[in-house]
Protein backbone atom coordinates (compact mmCIF):
# COMPACT_ATOMS: atom_id res chain seq x y z
CA UNK A 1 0.00 0.00 0.00
CA UNK A 2 1.80 3.15 -1.18
CA UNK A 3 0.81 6.26 1.04
CA UNK A 4 0.12 9.58 -1.18
CA UNK A 5 1.02 12.60 0.42
CA UNK A 6 -1.92 15.28 0.78
CA UNK A 7 -1.26 19.09 -0.21
CA UNK A 8 -0.96 21.05 1.86
CA UNK A 9 -4.18 23.52 2.92
CA UNK A 10 -4.03 26.90 1.83
CA UNK A 11 -3.66 28.36 4.93
CA UNK A 12 -0.78 26.29 5.50
CA UNK A 13 0.66 27.76 2.33
CA UNK A 14 0.19 31.62 3.68
CA UNK A 15 1.64 30.61 6.98
CA UNK A 16 4.69 29.86 5.05
CA UNK A 17 4.60 32.42 2.72
CA UNK A 18 4.82 34.52 6.48
CA UNK A 19 7.77 33.20 7.25
CA UNK A 20 9.44 33.64 3.61
CA UNK A 21 8.92 30.63 2.12
CA UNK A 22 8.76 30.91 -1.87
CA UNK A 23 7.66 28.14 -2.48
CA UNK A 24 4.58 28.51 -0.51
CA UNK A 25 3.56 31.66 -2.99
CA UNK A 26 4.50 29.15 -5.73
CA UNK A 27 1.94 26.55 -4.48
CA UNK A 28 -0.98 28.97 -4.36
CA UNK A 29 -0.11 30.78 -7.59
CA UNK A 30 -0.35 27.28 -8.93
CA UNK A 31 -3.68 26.83 -7.39
CA UNK A 32 -5.34 30.20 -7.48
CA UNK A 33 -2.93 32.06 -10.43
CA UNK A 34 -5.87 31.17 -13.13
CA UNK A 35 -9.20 31.83 -10.70
CA UNK A 36 -7.75 35.32 -10.23
CA UNK A 37 -6.35 35.89 -13.77
CA UNK A 38 -10.00 34.85 -15.19
CA UNK A 39 -11.77 37.16 -12.77
CA UNK A 40 -9.10 40.39 -13.84
CA UNK A 41 -9.71 39.68 -17.15
CA UNK A 42 -13.81 39.56 -16.53
CA UNK A 43 -13.76 42.68 -15.26
CA UNK A 44 -10.69 44.49 -17.42
CA UNK A 45 -11.62 42.75 -20.67
CA UNK A 46 -7.88 43.05 -21.43
CA UNK A 47 -5.10 40.51 -20.85
CA UNK A 48 -2.16 42.57 -20.08
CA UNK A 49 -4.48 44.56 -17.31
CA UNK A 50 -5.33 41.05 -16.15
CA UNK A 51 -1.86 40.24 -15.81
CA UNK A 52 -0.93 43.37 -13.96
CA UNK A 53 -3.29 42.16 -11.69
CA UNK A 54 -2.61 38.87 -10.83
CA UNK A 55 0.90 40.14 -10.28
CA UNK A 56 -0.11 42.91 -8.20
CA UNK A 57 -2.24 40.30 -6.52
CA UNK A 58 0.27 37.80 -5.12
CA UNK A 59 2.49 40.57 -4.65
CA UNK A 60 0.32 42.20 -2.05
CA UNK A 61 -0.47 38.36 -0.41
CA UNK A 62 3.02 38.07 -0.19
CA UNK A 63 3.81 41.18 1.57
CA UNK A 64 0.43 40.57 3.85
CA UNK A 65 0.70 37.57 4.71
CA UNK A 66 1.40 37.70 8.68
CA UNK A 67 -1.84 39.71 8.12
CA UNK A 68 -4.24 37.57 6.99
CA UNK A 69 -3.03 34.26 9.06
CA UNK A 70 -3.51 36.53 12.30
CA UNK A 71 -7.20 37.36 10.80
CA UNK A 72 -7.84 34.35 9.33
CA UNK A 73 -11.92 34.55 8.88
CA UNK A 74 -11.95 34.25 5.50
CA UNK A 75 -10.89 31.15 2.79
CA UNK A 76 -7.79 31.77 1.27
CA UNK A 77 -9.91 31.86 -1.84
CA UNK A 78 -12.17 34.57 -1.01
CA UNK A 79 -9.01 36.57 0.41
CA UNK A 80 -6.75 36.73 -3.03
CA UNK A 81 -9.87 36.89 -5.05
CA UNK A 82 -11.32 40.68 -2.79
CA UNK A 83 -7.36 41.72 -3.58
CA UNK A 84 -8.17 40.76 -7.21
CA UNK A 85 -11.28 42.36 -7.34
CA UNK A 86 -10.23 45.80 -5.42
CA UNK A 87 -6.88 45.84 -7.49
CA UNK A 88 -9.32 45.49 -10.90
CA UNK A 89 -11.76 47.90 -10.08
CA UNK A 90 -9.10 50.25 -8.97
CA UNK A 91 -7.41 50.39 -12.61
CA UNK A 92 -10.26 50.61 -14.08
CA UNK A 93 -11.01 54.21 -12.03
CA UNK A 94 -7.46 54.93 -12.51
CA UNK A 95 -7.45 54.66 -15.86
CA UNK A 96 -10.72 56.04 -16.32
CA UNK A 97 -10.80 58.97 -14.52
CA UNK A 98 -6.67 60.02 -14.31
CA UNK A 99 -5.82 58.55 -17.57
CA UNK A 100 -3.08 56.82 -16.04
CA UNK A 101 -1.23 54.56 -18.70
CA UNK A 102 0.29 50.86 -18.02
CA UNK A 103 3.70 50.98 -17.02
CA UNK A 104 6.36 48.79 -19.22
CA UNK A 105 7.21 46.53 -16.28
CA UNK A 106 3.52 46.24 -14.36
CA UNK A 107 3.09 47.94 -10.97
CA UNK A 108 4.20 45.51 -8.15
CA UNK A 109 5.38 42.52 -10.85
CA UNK A 110 8.57 41.70 -9.63
CA UNK A 111 11.08 39.49 -11.12
CA UNK A 112 10.33 36.77 -8.95
CA UNK A 113 6.77 37.07 -9.21
CA UNK A 114 7.03 37.13 -12.97
CA UNK A 115 8.97 33.80 -12.46
CA UNK A 116 6.70 32.43 -10.31
CA UNK A 117 3.69 32.87 -12.68
CA UNK A 118 6.18 31.68 -15.55
CA UNK A 119 6.83 28.34 -13.32
CA UNK A 120 2.49 27.74 -11.90
CA UNK A 121 1.55 28.23 -15.60
CA UNK A 122 4.29 26.00 -17.33
CA UNK A 123 5.40 23.36 -14.83
CA UNK A 124 1.54 21.09 -15.31
CA UNK A 125 2.65 20.98 -18.56
CA UNK A 126 5.77 18.72 -18.55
Amino acid sequence: MTHQTLPAPDKSLVTGMARGDAGALRELIRRHGHTVYALAYGILVDTADAEEVVAETFDYAWRTAARFVEAASDSVSTWLTGIARSRARGLLLARGVAGVTRSPTGAGGTAFLMEALWFANFSDSR
